[in-house]
């Protein structure tokens, strides 16, 4: 059983320190273990489930300068947390380097592109992730998939559109689950995307690489009835 570290137990900031003791009450050994085991390392980790990340931020509510915080802390259940608490309307560019700063792991990318990042409509944004590391790109994959979802702006969508053969020529094989799934969201917001995709899925799947191969077979095969 971990407790707080020393710099917690010892600041004078109040609210960052009630809100990781509430975690430090959830913790979970063997669950940490489990996911430092499938390469889930880099943080602190205390093994919580996100669904009790969930309910604590519900409970603390939108707080940006609070996530701020907790953001800076190389603990994964703070970063989850500042996830969930960040207020997309008031992001600023120190903000928007947290966020790409704080995605070093494949549940990073994951949480921060669904509790925020699929907040963002900014494609610069998106740029910035994209050009970073693999786990950047796949939060940056993830974010347009999580945004299509929730009715993002046409220009997001295009911006993926444009980039997905460069992405797949990247070969990164946690992006292909990610990548075909996006596919779809965004094909489903309006004929012309969907055109579009299957357009894209059409050339990926004549190529010569053996990754966009598959992703465009993928998608064909998902956007008919048949697999004929």
């Amino acid at each position: 059983m971990f407790g707080l570290p020393t710099h917690l137990q010892n600041t004078a900031d109040t609210e960052l320190k009630q809100i990781m003791q509430c975690v430090v009450m959830l913790q979970n050994g063997t669950v940490a273990s489990q996911m430092a085991r499938s390469g889930v390392r880099g943080l602190m980790n205390y093994g919580v489930a996100v669904t009790d990340l969930r309910r604590i931020a519900a409970e603390t509510g939108t707080n940006h300068e609070l996530a701020r915080r907790l953001c800076q802390l190389n603990i994964r259940e703070a970063r989850i947390l500042a996830s969930l608490l960040f207020d997309a309307a008031k992001l600023t560019d120190d903000d928007t380097q947290l966020i790409v700063n704080s995605i070093t792991n494949i549940d990073m990318a994951e949480n921060f592109a669904q509790n925020i990042i699929g907040k963002i409509t900014d494609c610069d944004f998106y740029s910035r992730l994209a050009n970073g590391d693999k786990w950047q790109l796949l939060a940056a994959i993830h974010g347009v998939g999580w945004a299509a979802m929730r009715g993002a702006a046409e220009k997001l969508c295009t911006w993926l559109i444009a980039h997905i053969e460069a992405f797949s020529a990247l070969a990164y094989p946690e992006t292909m689950q990610p990548l075909l799934t996006t596919m779809q969201s965004v094909a489903k917001t309006s004929k012309t995307n969907c055109a579009a995709i299957a357009a894209q899925a059409e050339r990926l799947a004549a190529s010569e690489s053996a990754f966009s191969q598959t992703l465009g077979k993928q998608y064909l095969w998902l956007a008919t009835d048949s697999p004929d």
